[in-house]
């Protein structure tokens, strides 16, 4: 008999373990993370960054002689002249070898200045990868604080569904006693009805909003659910523009990324410029060869190896004299590149200071949205207490009870958006500020 005790603990196991999945809750942070490691935009961004190290690392090994090794084998078949002047027919082989080295020594500092301008081009690329992971963050904390927008909104309707019970209840209890007609008793029903189908909407909604954050996570198996972000900013000071963006301006990678390029155009102008310099290049070769004549007596292949060896060292100097106005061409293009450059900085900083100041604006308004709404909600509250003692005693209608009852759902509801518009207003403006989500 198969013994099923093993197979049993593994399915205990197994259901465990996907009970402590259905458990998992992710706090902002982890999905940010998360985000950071699996999106395919930013893992194609490293492999751009990872080209550019590549190719700073060329442009240091400029610096370098090259060394190249030559090997021939040939052979040479009917007639030939002698070394008496006459015409033979002779069968001759020949075995040569060389190698030869070169490397600069002066360019017009070009070598030096491409490699600053690729170490500045490898620090732009950075920041470019790292204004994409700011970008991936804030699209992570929007999506977030959304799904749990949609999920508060999903637990006011069920709210809505308890308190409709409850008010079927009482009027079912007041039709028995003959102090409501029967018409009171369907209205509470069809009330009811219509909240539990937009609880249904609401649950919807709150499931649609949890894929969409899980989509941009791009996660796909892993079953979890999202904690309440930290609300201290709920109470926080709002820091004024002007300061956030006196810190911002120095390491806001947008800004950054065009700073280093701007410097990467200054260098490539001194590259453009080098070429109307002369070059200065040193090099050395050794060559030797072998030569065998078949149906002749031939010198041995030590003895010719030591009598063909060549040997050859010199410099060469390159003095550049017209080359089609290519030259002055280049010098002219990289210097409207660098003017480009320069203006492409001073965008990146207007764009800063706006989205600065947008965002203060929209954090002040939300704390305003959020101040009122809560007052709303609470006075909403308490009216439809009162509504409900009201019908509760049989004196108020079932239409003054609707009316505040949706007053009440409105007003909450609007706190609750005002809420996490504050939340998300505010951590947009303190990442500009330098605070990691």
């Amino acid at each position: 008999m198969v013994n099923k005790f093993p197979v049993t603990l593994l399915l205990l196991f197994a259901a465990a373990c996907g009970s402590l999945q259905a458990q998992s809750v992710w706090s902002l942070r982890q999905c940010i993370d998360y985000a950071l490691a699996h999106n395919i935009r930013l893992q194609q961004q490293q492999i751009d960054v990872q080209n550019t190290e590549i190719q700073l690392e060329t442009s240091r090994y400029q610096r370098l002689p090259d060394l190249n090794a030559s090997l021939g084998q040939g052979f040479g078949f009917g007639r030939s002249t002698a070394r008496d002047g006459s015409t033979v027919d002779r069968t001759s082989a020949n075995t040569s070898f060389s190698i030869s080295a070169s490397m600069p020594v002066f360019t017009g500092f070009r070598i030096p200045n491409q490699v600053r301008a690729g170490e500045f081009n490898l620090k732009a690329a950075s920041a470019s990868l790292e204004k994409a992971r700011q970008d991936i963050s804030v699209q992570v904390a929007t999506a977030y604080l959304q799904t749990l927008y949609y999920d508060g909104t999903a637990r006011i309707a069920q709210q809505q569904v308890e308190l409709n019970r409850e008010e079927l209840r009482i009027a079912a209890a007041q039709v028995e006693a003959g102090r409501k007609p029967e018409s009171e008793k369907a209205q509470a029903e069809a009330k009811l009805a219509l909240s539990e189908h937009s609880l249904t909407q609401a649950e919807g909604n709150a499931r649609l909003a949890l894929l969409d954050l899980r989509q941009l996570l791009n996660l796909t198996d892993t079953v979890f659910s999202i904690a309440e972000p930290d609300t201290s900013s709920l109470v926080a000071d709002i820091p004024m523009p002007s300061a956030v963006f006196a810190q911002a301006e120095a390491v806001h990678p947008s800004v950054t990324a065009a700073r280093y390029s701007l410097e990467v155009s200054r260098r490539n102008l001194k590259v453009a410029r080098s070429y109307n310099w002369p070059s200065l290049s040193l090099s050395a070769s050794y060559s030797n060869s072998y030569y065998h004549i078949f149906d002749q007596e031939n010198a041995s292949f030590g003895k010719q190896l030591d009598l063909n060896g060549s040997e050859y060292v010199g410099l060469n100097l390159s003095i550049p004299i017209f080359n089609r106005f290519q030259t002055r061409n280049s010098i002219r293009q990289s210097r409207l590149n660098v003017a480009a450059g320069q203006q492409s900085l001073l965008l990146a900083r207007q764009n800063l200071r706006k989205e600065i100041e947008q965002a203060y604006c929209n954090a002040v308004n939300a704390r305003f949205n959020l101040t009122s709404a809560q007052k709303a909600a609470s006075a909403a509250t308490i009216s439809y207490r009162y509504a409900f003692d009201s019908y509760s005693a049989g004196r108020g209608t079932q239409l003054e009870l609707q009316n505040a009852q949706t007053q009440m759902l409105k007003a909450r509801q609007d706190a609750l958006q005002a809420r996490y518009e504050f939340l998300i207003r505010m951590k947009i403006l303190e990442y500009y500020n330098g605070v990691p989500f």
